[in-house]
């Protein structure tokens, strides 16, 4: 713990400064509310001259696990599926002349596709809900172990598509093979990627306390 943060909590204290009021001072001068928290603990146990109980969270991280990743798996599915679709329709509309000629229908190409859509992205929604609801209740859940690892990882993955899409778009610069269905490929993989990794951008921090 900073010597400055312990040192102004406990001035604070003494001067009979609100909690609401010293962490709402400390996150405007940069610092976290896990530090600020953990600061106050540690003031308190001085104080108190016992030990801020642990909870166990055992069960509670089993199921934080469980909505994580059934947010990280459906978000997959009906992304990856919604791609499949863009690119068979994309495939349509500019068809490769040395390719043989498709007969078959498009619903019938993406009829899994839509299907994993229609099933995927409802329950996609009703775990965001889930999980959006036990953040609004409880703020220290935005700094659960299990919660960030599993966020990170979906953040590393979604570089990578990027990353490798941005490689492919340049290597079919250099190479002269850029068509307008390539393009428009490498801009649908850009755009879902772009979107995941915004997504869980967006959601890895709590947004601001209300004052």
């Amino acid at each position: 713990m900073s010597d400055d943060l312990a040192g102004f909590i406990a001035s604070a204290k003494q001067g009979a400064i609100p909690d609401d009021s010293v962490v709402g001072i400390l996150r405007q001068n940069g610092w976290s509310e896990r530090r600020i928290y953990r600061a106050l603990g540690a003031y308190y146990e001085q104080k108190l001259g016992t030990k801020v109980p642990a909870r166990t969270q055992s069960g509670e991280n089993a199921r934080d696990a469980f909505l994580y990743l059934l947010n990280f798996i459906t978000l997959g599915f009906w992304i990856v599926a919604l791609g499949q679709i863009f690119y068979a329709a994309i495939a349509r509309a500019f068809p490769d002349a040395a390719a043989y000629a498709e007969t078959i229908p498009l619903r019938d190409e993406v009829s899994g596709q839509l299907a994993t859509v229609i099933v995927a992205f409802p329950l996609f929604l009703f775990v965001h809900y889930l999980i959006a609801r036990e953040l609004h209740k409880r703020r220290d859940l935005y700094y659960s172990g299990v919660r960030r690892w599993l966020t990170y990882l979906a953040l590393v993955l979604a570089s990578l598509t990027l990353l490798g899409d941005a490689i492919w778009f340049v290597t079919a610069l250099l190479q002269g093979g850029l068509t307008v269905r390539f393009v428009l490929d490498s801009l649908v993989l850009l755009v879902l990627g772009g979107g995941v990794f915004a997504y869980y951008l967006m959601t890895i921090n709590p947004p601001p306390a209300q004052e």
